[in-house]
Formats: C-alpha cells, sequence, structure tokens
C-alpha cells in the first residue's frame, strides 16, 4: 500500500469517526434495520447521516 491509499484510508476512517460522533450527539446509535452505527461502512453512515438531517430539519420547521 503506498502513501496515497493510506492517506485516502485514513481521510475515510476519520470522516466515519466525524459521523459516528455526530449520530450519538442526535442521538442515533442504530439504523432503520437494527444495526449499531460504529458496525456500518462510510457509504451507509453517509445515508444514515444525512436521512438524519434531513428529519431533524423537518421537525424544527413543523416547530416554528
Amino acid at each position: 500500500m503506498d502513501i496515497s491509499e493510506k492517506q485516502c484510508q485514513r481521510a475515510a476512517n476519520d470522516r466515519r469517526t466525524v459521523i459516528i460522533n455526530d449520530l450519538y450527539r442526535m442521538g442515533v446509535f442504530y439504523t432503520r434495520d437494527g444495526r449499531k452505527v460504529e458496525d456500518c461502512r462510510l457509504f451507509t453512515l453517509e445515508q444514515v447521516y444525512m436521512n438524519e438531517k434531513h428529519r431533524m430539519a423537518k421537525v424544527k420547521e413543523q416547530q416554528g
């Protein structure tokens, strides 16, 4: 594995950690299908994160 591959893998792992921490702050610990967020791949985490952000925006909009 060369340096650029390692850097890419590190960036993906860092992004994954950030998303997991953000989801925890939002109170999300499991995906809709029951998996723990820490067991998911980055692609799935990004989808869960975007869905949760959208859901929270809709709730906030409805509240006023």
